[in-house]
Formats: structure tokens, sequence, C-alpha cells
């Protein structure tokens, strides 16, 4: 009877340690599964914000130019259209890449003051995306390196985590040399 006493006792502390070393895994998991979110979060509100300026300064540029790009036309289908943030973030991003060579090329567009405010408007926020990005791509990346791992994969599955995509782009460190290089 002792005998299973003491094993029984045995048995209940490793399962106890355990359950703890579980419990701890899955708290890294909720905070990076947390991060994401919040990343993800802002990312959408500075993506509609970025969505806002470049189809107001699109309609500058039809009224004072008259040009009509394809790129154009699906930034003013983007609301319309389901599009994840990943392709919504791509296609903003090569329009104001669009809106920047017309805006270099247009004298016309430099003598609009709400202009030049909308492109320093849109460069700013650029600078906060790509610090997001950043900061996704790195809780996202810890996340995608642990999943695979024991006892993650196992906390992942019984909570229905899946793989987190990465975004595409410029890192911060590109973004903050190119500013002190300004500067200088």
């Amino acid at each position: 009877m002792v005998a299973f006493l003491f094993v029984l006792g045995i048995i209940i502390i490793v399962v106890c340690l355990v359950t703890i070393f579980i419990l701890t895994k899955n708290e890294n998991i909720t905070m990076l599964i947390y991060k994401t979110g919040m990343c993800e979060s802002d990312i959408d509100d500075r993506l509609k914000n970025k969505e806002d300026l470049i189809l107001r300064c699109i309609n500058i540029i039809t009224r004072q130019i008259n040009l009509d790009i394809k790129t154009f036309e699906e930034v003013k289908n983007i609301k319309v259209s389901k599009l994840n943030n990943y392709d919504k973030d791509k296609l903003l991003t090569s329009a104001f890449e669009e809106i920047n060579k017309i805006y270099v090329d247009n004298p016309n567009l430099k003598n609009i003051k709400s202009f030049d405010g909308i492109i320093k408007d849109i460069e700013k926020l650029e600078i906060d995306l790509i610090s997001l990005r950043t900061l996704y791509n790195k809780c996202a990346g810890e996340f995608n390196n642990l999943y695979y791992k024991f006892p993650y994969k196992m906390i992942c599955k019984f909570r229905k985590f899946g793989l987190k995509s990465l975004y595409e782009g410029r890192e911060i460190q590109g973004e903050i040399e190119k500013e002190l290089n300004f500067i200088l």
C-alpha cells in the first residue's frame, strides 16, 4: 500500500510539472499571438489611412493631368475588392510609387500645396507601416520558429493556431538610413 501511494505521488508530481511546463509555453504562444494581432490591427488602420490619402492624390492627378493608369484603377476599386492586408499593402505601395513618379515629372503638381501635404502624410504613414511590418515580422517569425517545436506544436494544434504569413518589403533600417542621409 505504501509503494502504491509513493508511485501515485510521483505520478501526480510529474503530471503537475508537465502541466506547469505546458502552461508556461502556452503563455509564450499567447503573447506572440497577441503581439501579431495588435500589429495587424495597427497595420490595418494605417493602410486605411494610406488608402484614403492615395485616393485623394489620384483625384488631384486625374483633375490636373488627366492620366489613366491601370494601378490607379485597381486602387479606385480597392474598397469593393476584398483584399487582405498583404495584397492591399503591395497595391498601395505600387500606386504610391507611381504617384511619386508623376509628382516628380509634373511641375504643375508641385504648385498644389495640399498635394504636397498629402505626399508628406503618406511618407509618414509609410514609416509607421515599415516599423509595424518589422515588428509583426519579428513576432510572426518567432512564432513560426516555435510552431514546430514540442510542446508548442501541440498547443498550437489544440488552440487552432496556424503559421503566420510574413510581410514583404523594406525593413526599418533602410528607411532610417535614407532619412539620415537626407538630413545630412
